[in-house]
This record gives C-alpha cells, sequence and structure tokens, in this order.
C-alpha cells in the first residue's frame, strides 16, 4: 500500500524548519513556567535537525510523543507552547 504521505521529503524538511520556527516562537511561554524542562526545546532542535537533513523522518515522528508529555507538567499557556513544540518533531 502507498504511503498516505502527500508532501515530498524536500517540502517536509521546509515544513519542519517552518513548525520550528514558530514553535520556538512560543517557546519563552513554556519555558517561564518550567525553565528546567528542556524537552520542548529539544523537540524543536530535532525538527530543526530533520529539516537540515540530519535526522530521519520516522525516528522524529515517534519522539514527538515525548515532548507533547511536556503539556502534562505546566498550565496554559505553556500547554500551547510544549504541543507546539511536540508538532514541530512530528512533522
Amino acid at each position: 500500500m502507498p504511503s498516505a504521505q502527500t508532501l515530498n521529503l524536500d517540502d517536509r524538511r521546509l515544513v519542519a524548519a517552518w513548525a520550528a520556527d514558530c514553535a520556538e516562537r512560543v517557546l519563552p511561554l513554556f519555558e517561564a513556567e518550567a525553565p528546567e524542562d528542556r524537552v520542548p526545546r529539544d523537540a524543536i532542535e530535532r525538527a530543526r535537525g530533520f529539516a537540515a537533513g540530519e535526522l530521519d523522518a520516522a525516528g522524529e515522528i515517534r519522539r514527538r510523543f515525548v515532548a507533547g508529555r511536556a503539556a502534562h507538567a505546566v498550565r496554559a499557556p505553556a500547554v500551547a507552547a510544549a504541543r507546539s513544540a511536540a508538532q514541530a518533531a512530528g512533522v
């Protein structure tokens, strides 16, 4: 069965870079509430690594759930910031 992916790899890398940029803009909201938790920042860095061709898609898609769990430890709006980092990693 063919993949359901509609974007080619180059386009996914472009979207990952854009998603990382967006997530990084709201990251201070998360870090203000949980400054010791680097999970969302690491997810953004991994999204940038994928965008640069340094990481493969399959591994990063599995790891996005790790960043999403950081949202359980904080309150709004930090929750949204953590989730945006998870989404960036999952692109």
